[in-house]
């Protein structure tokens, strides 16, 4: 089975390679942008030395296969308890339904409740109805309309 860890500067390449496999929109914004090697290391260690953010891979014989971003957000609300969110969820299309996914999704939710987190939460685009699965056999349930603006 996968084990899941915090990713190392090494794992950039990978992640990225991950993230393509989202059905990710190009904004204008991005479109405009010529990013360096440089620029991902520099955001990497960004998120690195934060203790309130987490970058996951899931490791499988060697190879890194999935990855899930974590944030522990700071709140007034609720009794002044945080909440976590998840983002960037993405499992290898070779290593779907495999149950890494899954696993990445409750490692996220430990580590919430872990953190004293009043709740949890994700966005997901509507057509994902694959991903939705997953989420509600990990717990979530669907609570609340997304509102974005993309620049």
């Amino acid at each position: 089975m996968a084990e899941i860890r915090l990713a190392k500067e090494s794992d950039i390449p990978r992640i990225l390679e991950l993230y393509h496999e989202l059905t990710m929109i190009t904004t204008q914004a991005e479109r405009s942008l010529n990013t360096s090697w440089d620029d991902y290391r520099r955001v990497f260690a960004e998120i690195s030395s934060n203790p309130r953010r987490e970058l996951l891979v899931a490791e499988y014989q060697g190879e890194v296969v999935g990855t899930v971003a974590l944030f522990i957000i700071p709140n007034l609300s609720h009794g002044a308890t945080p909440y976590a969110l998840v983002e960037n969820l993405v499992v290898n299309h070779k290593y779907r339904r495999k149950g890494i996914g899954k696993k990445l999704m409750e490692y996220t939710i430990v580590r919430a409740g872990q953190e004293g987190c009043h709740r949890i939460e994700l966005c997901s685009s509507k057509g994902r109805k694959e991903a939705h699965r997953l989420y509600r056999s990990v717990g979530f349930k669907p609570s609340a309309y997304g509102f974005r603006i993309w620049f």
